[in-house]
């Protein structure tokens, strides 16, 4: 019976053993299965099986202790070998089982791959033959939005963009605008094809993928040019209110008035005006449009007609400078001891501009020349004198005093005016006076007194010679005419000469015409009334001492005073 209960013991054992074998074989088969369904956790698993499988043998060997421990001291058998055994083979055979089940989730995973890689490039292809003739998302040309768009509709977007943005605007000098021409006025076209094509033909299809993630923009930017109808913009201008509105013509540039604040002239600068010059207009906007200008400033492109005369003008320049040549003149004239300024202020008044050229009024300059000459010549004006011996006389002026030569001083004006000269000057005369002013006689003259055939020289104011004298014969009618004369010159060793006489003198100082004081040797007496009835042809006869003494004193111009009363 002890073997029986023996074999009983060992039977029940090992169907026990029986059971957590068969129970360890479900939980490796579990374990295979989860390890098969969730391939990403698959080393995790690993890891965990390792670490349960660790922690069975760590039980097994602490029950194989326990048991041959307890064996010992019960002195029972033990059966824990046969067991190991046992259990050894029963996991053999569950480790030939679960290598037969991953080699069947393998087979699965690769078929799986193989379809997906399949899919994918497939789709990769796909997408890559599809934007060979569509352009990438979030792509741009010109700022146009052209995503995943084919050419011709790219080209559609681009060219309906310019269509409807583009316009020319015209505006004037001030920038007031005149006229909008639009593509649709003159037929325009945006020839983008042949750009946008090699666009898309440099695309790289093959990088659609990288492109559907990368959220950046892909901004293109080509050369758009116009193309119109001139015809047709020709034919939409010729109504435009560009042409036939009113237009202030254009102005010349000239010389203004003269401005006596400045003393000179200026130029008036030339004014541009509204009135257009049509073939130019059409040539500018023609321009713009090819160059797709937004907006053409017609003062700017200078499509006014332009003045034929500017500021700059050569001839303008140089009739300016001459003007103001003119104007620059200043005489300081010193007209018988009296001052004259001629400058600009008056000679601006005798300027003639005609036809470009510049002359003087002469008959103002010689009107100006006679003026002077009458308010300051002394020539031909009777004057008051009072004699040695106290008489107050009005004497005829005979051939003294100053007088303008009122001929040659115009043509002298003339030619410094034109010349713009500044200089100091004394008008041309005729005849001049021995002092300057009113009182051209002065203090140093001689006094010829006729009445008593007596002669005075003064010098500066002082009788210094006085001498009897024999002046023409009253009784034949050569009686010695009055006046104030002025001593024409004086020499000596003059032979004078008349109708039935020839006689040499040693000094002789005429003073009117063929009239003159001489030394006569030839009388031995002087003064009296010798005149009345034995005078001389006309001269003054002098005593030869007296005659050279005079001679001395006197010079040319020197004043002569002859008298009577």
């Amino acid at each position: 019976m002890g073997y029986d209960t023996k074999e009983e013991k060992v039977s029940t054992g090992s169907e026990e053993r029986a059971a957590e074998e068969k129970k360890a074989a479900e939980e490796v088969a579990k374990e295979e299965t989860v390890k098969e369904q969730n391939n990403t956790q698959e080393s995790e698993s690993k890891s965990k099986e390792s670490g349960e499988e660790a922690s069975k043998e760590a039980v097994k060997e602490t029950t194989k202790e326990t048991t041959k421990e307890t064996a010992k001291e019960t002195g029972k058998p033990d059966d824990t070998e046969n067991k190991d055994k046992k259990e050894a083979s029963e996991e053999t055979a569950a480790e030939d089982k679960s290598k037969k089940k991953p080699r069947k989730g393998r087979i699965f995973l690769i078929v799986a791959a193989v379809l997906l890689c399949g899919a994918l490039i497939g789709i990769y292809f796909g997408g890559a033959f599809y934007y060979r003739e569509h352009f990438f998302p979030n792509t741009a040309i010109n700022g146009i939005d052209c995503s995943n768009q084919e050419a011709e509709q790219a080209i559609d977007a681009v060219q309906q963009w310019y269509t409807n943005a583009y316009a020319l605007k015209i505006v004037d000098g001030d920038g007031k605008e005149q006229l909008v021409i639009k593509p649709g006025d003159c037929e325009m076209m945006f020839p983008v094809e042949q750009s946008i094509e090699q666009l898309l033909e440099e695309q790289n299809e093959y990088a659609w993928v990288a492109m559907m993630f990368n959220k950046v923009s892909r901004e293109h930017q080509i050369s758009v040019e116009a193309v119109y109808s001139q015809e047709a913009l020709r034919s939409s201008l010729q109504g435009a209110v560009l042409f036939t509105g009113d237009a202030e013509e254009p102005q010349n540039a000239y010389i203004g008035e003269y401005e006596e604040a400045e003393g000179r002239y200026t130029i008036i600068a030339e004014k541009e005006g509204t009135l257009l010059d049509e073939e130019q207009t059409v040539l500018c906007i023609e321009e713009a449009l090819d160059s797709m200008r937004g907006e053409l400033n017609l003062r700017e492109a200078q499509c006014y007609v332009r003045p034929e005369v500017d500021s700059n003008n050569e001839e303008l320049q140089e009739r300016l400078e001459q003007l103001n040549r003119i104007v620059g003149t200043r005489i300081t004239y010193d007209w018988n001891g009296n001052e004259e300024i001629l400058d600009g202020e008056l000679i601006h008044t005798w300027i003639i501009l005609e036809d470009g050229e510049i002359s003087l009024d002469e008959e103002q300059i010689a009107a100006y020349v006679a003026e002077k000459a009458k308010a300051y010549d002394t020539y031909g004006q009777k004057r008051k004198f009072t004699t040695t011996l106290g008489v107050e006389l009005t004497l005829p002026s005979g051939a003294y005093g100053w007088r303008t030569d009122r001929e040659a001083e115009t043509e002298a004006l003339k030619e410094l005016i034109l010349e713009g000269a500044v200089i100091q000057k004394e008008p041309e005369y005729k005849n001049q006076g021995f002092v300057k002013g009113a009182d051209d006689i002065g203090n140093s003259y001689v006094e010829i007194d006729l009445s008593n055939q007596h002669l005075y020289v003064y010098q500066d104011g002082e009788i210094v010679l006085e001498s009897d004298f024999v002046s023409g014969n009253v009784s034949n009618g050569n009686t010695t005419p009055p006046g104030v004369f002025g001593l024409t010159y004086k020499t000596t060793d003059a032979v004078l000469r008349g109708d039935n006489y020839e006689t040499p003198v040693k000094y002789w100082m005429p003073f009117n015409g063929n009239i003159g004081m001489h030394d006569a040797t030839w009388r031995r007496a002087f003064g009296g009334e010798i005149y009345l009835t034995n005078g001389s042809h006309g001269c003054i006869n002098l005593p030869f001492n007296k005659a050279k003494e005079i001679y001395g004193y006197v010079s040319t111009g020197f004043p002569v005073i002859c008298y009577y009363y």
